[in-house]
């Protein structure tokens, strides 16, 4: 009996399985909750509290739009710069208004352009380049 018969006796070979990825390291998960505690700090100073929100958010008279306050030329423009969407105005006021496309465009002002100055009285308050300091010192260790 050859090599081959042997496969046989103990039936078809099993189908090979994938490794799982390994989930974040401690650092990694500390980096990203840390990020994410900043970003509901700045949206509870801004408009008193985070997440979505049944009724539409404004302030300083219809300015400021949604959880992060952000006025529709902010969001205009930083929505263009980040991936190249043109929105309209009415858009830009609908997506401010919605936490997690505001949340979103938050990150990237935040997290990759490094700009808190956008929220200057909540950036002062919650201490925002101190924390964004530690944040980045928390991923680059």
């Amino acid at each position: 009996m050859g090599v081959g018969g042997c496969a046989s006796l103990f039936g078809p070979k099993p189908p090979e399985v994938a490794a799982a990825a390994p989930g974040p390291t401690a650092r990694e998960q500390e980096f990203e909750e840390r990020k994410e505690s900043l970003l509901q700090q700045l949206a509870t100073c801004e408009s008193g509290s985070w997440g979505p929100s049944a009724r539409p958010i404004h302030g300083s008279r219809g300015a400021y739009h949604g959880r992060f306050q952000f006025t529709v030329r902010t969001y205009m423009t930083y929505s263009r710069m980040r991936d190249g969407t043109q929105l309209t105005a009415k858009e830009a006021a609908e997506q401010a208004q919605d936490y997690y496309k505001a949340k979103s465009l938050t990150w990237y002002m935040m997290y990759e352009l490094n700009e808190p100055w956008h929220w200057p009285l909540c950036s002062r308050k919650l201490r925002i380049p101190a924390q964004l300091q530690a944040i980045r010192a928390i991923g680059l260790t």
